[in-house]
């Protein structure tokens, strides 16, 4: 996980014996991070500083992460089809059978690592970032995490390409815009990449940095023109230019106190970066300027939900909260403590889909498997579920019809009933 090169004097073996603490502390961790080489004991400072709270957040949370990304719905079958990773170095695309059961079309990689239209072996180890599908391609885009390498598989799973080579990790979520996807790897460089002309990338921004980027990024409309958005385990909030001549440059930086490993959000004009300061902040989307912020009781991870003017967003130590989008203020009384550490984005379900009442159910899914269900508007709990079985619950979770979509860290999918206190267990099925 940590590579420090011999540093002199008394400082230096203090930060080494730090560091080694860590290691051995987070030792199932050592895959999930990559340091580079640190040229300074000012840097080599800096780096424990600003590091210490993530690693620990890091450790604390994800014992022997294999890989956090999302169940996701075959937008061309929704009904039928769905894509998820299972836990190790694969992504498998599921069919439903009959609602309650589901069978493999294809693997990517298949178990030997191989995959139709590429050459050699597949050696992603785990997957991060959401797939997502490309319209314009039919295709889906996965990100290995250990290999660096976007790779887009045709949703029939017949063939599959490499769209880009990042020559590191990839942890972030991706965004397609167009024929375009934008992407960060963990050497603090972002990427835009055309989808039809894969290769090199149309333009690279270079963040310059020792520590990594984990936090998906947000693309924003601004009287300055679009803006992508992303943050650092650093602290440091940018937006980069992404039309015209100025595309791949800086529009504006931000720095704030620690690090920021969560998704940002945005809506009319704000972002909402957390940060593990423990601050939720709304800021000005074309300036970067901050309008407000607004403090939990723990760390800030998972990734904010926007709905109706509402901010739901989780700490790590179990909170939930709800804030209005424009100012700050609570609109909840007080936060809904779920007992359980949190890192799955909170769930929206619209109350019509239940009774026709006006309203939401916001569904919370903690890491130990208990799947709660509040009442949106004032954090009260309807009811609660605990998925017997489970095994680390840190991916989001999905709406299908009237049943969540969940899977744990080994990769299994299970379905639990929105209205009622059961689950059925739809992938694999032995």
């Amino acid at each position: 996980m940590f590579h420090v090169k011999q540093s002199e004097g008394r400082l230096g073996k203090l930060i080494a014996t730090c560091a080694s603490a860590w290691l051995s502390m987070c030792r199932p961790l050592r895959r999930l991070f990559h340091v580079k080489r640190l040229r300074r004991v000012r840097v080599l400072v800096a780096f424990v500083l600003l590091l210490a709270v993530p690693v620990l957040v890091a450790c604390d949370v994800a014992d022997q992460p294999d890989g956090w990304a999302a169940p996701t719905l075959d937008p061309v079958e929704p009904e039928t089809r769905l894509i998820a990773p299972t836990g190790e170095d694969q992504v498998v695309a599921v069919q439903l059978l009959d609602g309650n059961l589901g069978s493999a079309v294809w693997e990517f990689p298949d178990d030997d690592g191989n995959f139709p239209g590429l050459d050699g072996e597949i050696e992603p180890v785990a997957f991060y970032a959401d797939p997502v599908w490309v319209e314009a391609t039919d295709e889906w885009l996965l990100a290995g995490y250990s290999d660096g390498v976007l790779y887009a598989v045709q949703r029939d799973g017949e063939s599959a390409r490499v769209v880009f080579d990042s020559e590191d990790r990839l942890v972030a979520d991706m965004i397609v815009d167009g024929s375009r996807v934008y992407l960060a790897d963990t050497a603090y460089k972002v990427y835009a990449v055309d989808i039809e002309q894969p290769g090199e990338a149309v333009w690279t921004w270079d963040g310059d940095s020792d520590l990594q980027i984990w936090s998906g990024p947000a693309l924003v409309e601004t009287e300055r023109g679009r803006l992508l958005v992303v943050a650092g385990l650093d602290g440091r909030v940018t937006a980069i230019n992404v039309d015209g001549e100025l595309a791949g440059r800086s529009a504006w930086q931000i720095q704030i106190e620690s690090g920021i490993a969560g998704a940002i959000s945005a809506t009319d004009g704000l972002v909402f970066v957390g940060g593990l300061d423990r601050t939720l902040y709304g800021l000005d989307a074309a300036t970067g300027a901050q309008i407000w912020a607004t403090q939990a009781s723990h760390w800030l991870w998972g990734t904010p939900l926007i709905r109706d003017g509402v901010i739901y967003t989780t700490d790590l130590k179990g909170n939930v909260y709800a804030f209005d989008a424009l100012t700050g203020e609570k609109r909840w009384l007080e936060p809904f403590d779920v007992g359980d550490r949190i890192r799955a984005q909170p769930l929206y379900v619209d109350f019509a889909a239940e009774s026709g009442d006006a309203g939401g159910i916001l569904v919370i899914v903690a890491r130990g498997g208990m799947i709660h269900q509040l009442n949106a508007s004032d954090g009260s709990a309807l009811r609660q579920f605990q998925l017997e079985g489970a095994k680390d619950l840190m991916a989001n979770a999905i709406l299908r019809d009237d049943r969540i979509l969940v899977s744990d860290e080994d990769g299994v999918l299970y379905a639990v009933l929105l209205g009622a206190n059961q689950a059925v267990k739809l992938y694999p099925q032995n």
